[in-house]
């Protein structure tokens, strides 16, 4: 029960953040996808805008405001080598499976949760071995960017 007290100041901060490192991704020369509801480029992000409301929000101007969550994934350029990579760069950024933390973790899907499926279903689920799953937690964004590029420059 007292984290459900903190839940909507919890959700506000980590989806500006997510929002701030999805941005991010989304130009960098080495990722070539960024799944992220909050991204106008996403395919899903109208509907997002839509019903993704922070509760009794307001921006000001008597408008609710938008937040996307946490979770975000990217693909990395190159073969599944280079996502691995990365991967195993991170420094900040936890490597785990549980992706509903306050920190910033990452996974694999491909080698982790979606490992038993077998290429043909991962295909299907689009789960390519690049693909790497972002929570993105309470630390300074700037802080989990800078994890990323270090990261991100080792392939």
């Amino acid at each position: 029960l007292n984290d459900l007290r903190t839940l909507r100041s919890k959700m506000d901060l980590v989806s500006r953040n997510s929002e701030k490192v999805a941005e991010f991704l989304s130009r960098h020369p080495r990722v070539y996808q960024v799944d992220y509801l909050g991204l106008e480029s996403y395919h899903l992000h109208q509907l997002a805008k839509k019903y993704m409301k922070l509760v009794d929000s307001d921006d000001g101007k008597g408008n609710e405001v938008n937040r996307y969550g946490h979770l975000l994934s990217f693909r990395v350029d190159g073969p599944a080598a280079n996502a691995r990579k990365v991967f195993d760069s991170f420094k900040l950024i936890f490597r785990a499976t549980d992706l509903g933390r306050i920190k910033s973790i990452a996974t694999i899907p491909a080698i982790s949760t979606h490992q038993q499926q077998g290429e043909e279903a991962r295909r299907m689920a689009d789960i390519p071995p690049q693909l790497i799953r972002l929570c993105v937690g309470a630390e300074d964004p700037d802080d989990v960017i800078a994890d990323l590029d270090q990261a991100l420059s080792s392939t």
